[in-house]
């Protein structure tokens, strides 16, 4: 017998194709009851295979589509996930805001970060609303927080905010317990601290520097920082006072401008 399996196995093809030719003669010779018969079984033989190849290939093809349609709901979830996140965080960010009171004949005006320019520290903010929205230079700039910068470039639909950050951009603030005035700087080496102020000034860590008012651009009383830590070395006239800003500079999204009424 393993003789007659080599042989076949070696003339497979051929023999399909006298059996094939077999069929066909038969089919063309004989009466037709045998004919049905064997078209039948002709139909079961050489059909019915390509014909579950066929359902095969409509089914992977129906599963392909199905994924297809899957990846795009998905997508369509994600987006609408990060939308629903986005709107939860504005939410909150706005409850927040409502605890927070602008002074006195000043209104809060939003505005959204377009762009951000940043050295190693984020030092200026395009927003967007200009001249059209009546935004001018030298008005304050704040979020639920403190005090963030200023005005310092208006075009039509857009404006520019010097931040806090920036080394050029000084602030008279005062300690909020003490109400000793001194100059808040920033620095890319030291960060945010508080010059001019006497070695003999009270201040200590954790007290408030909130803006004095002076110099006509920052109304009085705006958060800008906290102490951090206080340096009185001996026979210095100056202490050094290293502060932690209350606006998260590398964080900020949206931002309020303090218009006049």
């Amino acid at each position: 017998m393993r003789w007659f399996s080599t042989i076949f196995h070696k003339n497979r093809r051929l023999l399909n194709y006298i059996l094939a030719a077999v069929f066909l003669l038969l089919v063309t010779v004989i009466n037709d009851p045998v004919r049905i018969s064997l078209a039948k079984i002709s139909a079961s033989v050489f059909y019915s295979p390509f014909f579950r190849l066929k359902s095969h290939i409509q089914e992977l093809q129906n599963v392909a589509e199905e994924n297809r349609f899957l990846r795009r709901q998905l997508t369509e979830t994600s987006l609408q996930l990060v939308r629903l996140n986005e709107a939860r965080r504005e939410n909150q960010r706005l409850r927040e805001l409502l605890g927070f009171e602008p002074p006195e004949n000043f209104r809060l005006v939003p505005v959204k970060i377009v762009s951000l320019y940043q050295q190693l520290y984020p030092v200026a903010a395009v927003v967007n609303k200009g001249s059209n929205d009546g935004i001018r230079a030298n008005l304050a700039v704040v979020n639920r927080y403190g005090l963030a910068g200023k005005i310092v470039d208006v075009m039509t639909n857009y404006a520019t905010v010097q931040l806090l950050t920036d080394p050029s951009n000084a602030v008279s603030g005062r300690v909020g317990d003490s109400r000793q005035i001194g100059i808040v700087r920033f620095s890319p080496q030291r960060g945010l601290y508080m010059d001019n102020l006497p070695a003999d000034a009270q201040v200590k860590k954790g007290d408030l520097i909130i803006s004095s008012g002076l110099g006509g651009i920052y109304p009085p009383g705006l958060a800008i920082a906290q102490v951090d830590s206080v340096y009185a070395n001996a026979g210095e006239i100056l202490k050094r006072v290293n502060l932690r800003p209350t606006v998260n500079f590398f964080e900020i999204d949206e931002l309020y401008i303090l218009m006049e009424d």
